[in-house]
């Protein structure tokens, strides 16, 4: 405590959780715009890809009907939408336009606070949206197992793990228009190779094996297993790989951003 001033400084998790109700206010005024796209888009990939691709795949995939298969993808994949492009054109703005930053860092929160609680708030956005699509899904008949309540924790760290993704971007970017090297260059092709429309048991053993270290594969294997009620031994691999890559993820990325503010 400083003898000049008897007020304590807030501790660390305290800290973070006024980032994360910060955010949260924010996001409020402005929850419908910023939600729709986030909640349609894989909804609409579900349908267009469920009902279209279904017929020339034989409406079997992985022992699955081919609705249920990509289900569980599409609740990751709005974890993974509003995590890395808030985590990557947000910053950037929140950081270069709107300088919020520079006003966080006035009081007594330190930059791995402002992050922590920057990504803690992200990770429950894609909670709070996984859990949407998996709630709306289950008005198609397509989820069949009560484990489907645990999406959203998965949901949870998939976003964490994407947010760190988007600092990681925005903390190289000279420029916003190099997000694109971002979104199609990383997000794209991560999403399209990580089990999310087709099986790895249908690609090529060396490709498979590649696309089994990627990022967002084990995210989508645990939740395919929780929306359908088959666990395979995976699932001894896939949740410790859950919750560790996210946090060491989260780790660097924040060293990264402090490095980035105190330029």
């Amino acid at each position: 405590m400083n003898p000049n001033n008897p007020r304590p400084v807030p501790g660390f998790f305290r800290l973070v959780g006024a980032v994360w109700y910060r955010h949260y206010r924010v996001y409020q005024n402005h929850f419908t715009t910023n939600s729709f796209p986030t909640v349609i888009e894989p909804l609409i990939l579900m349908l267009s890809f469920g009902w279209g691709l279904a017929q020339v795949v034989g409406n079997s995939m992985g022992g699955l009907d081919y609705l249920s298969f990509i289900a569980p993808a599409q609740a990751m994949m709005a974890a993974v939408y509003t995590s890395a492009f808030d985590e990557s054109y947000g910053t950037y703005f929140r950081m270069m336009v709107d300088h919020n930053y520079d006003a966080m860092l006035s009081t007594p929160v330190s930059v791995s606070e402002v992050f922590w609680g920057e990504l803690l708030y992200t990770g429950t956005k894609g909670a709070f949206f996984s859990a949407v699509v998996v709630a709306v899904l289950s008005c198609f008949g397509i989820i069949h197992s009560f484990w489907a309540v645990l999406v959203p924790v998965v949901g949870f760290f998939t976003a964490i793990a994407f947010g760190s993704l988007g600092l990681f971007a925005a903390r190289l970017v000279k420029n916003i228009n190099q997000f694109n090297f971002f979104i199609s260059g990383i997000i794209s092709p991560l999403i399209l190779f990580s089990g999310t429309f087709f099986s790895l048991e249908r690609m090529p053993a060396g490709p498979a094996l590649v696309a089994k270290v990627l990022p967002l594969y084990y995210f989508i294997d645990v939740s395919r297993m929780l929306t359908t009620g088959h666990f395979t031994d995976d699932l001894y691999i896939a949740i410790p790989y859950m919750v560790t890559v996210p946090l060491v993820m989260g780790f660097f990325a924040v060293r990264n951003m402090k490095a980035k503010l105190v330029q």
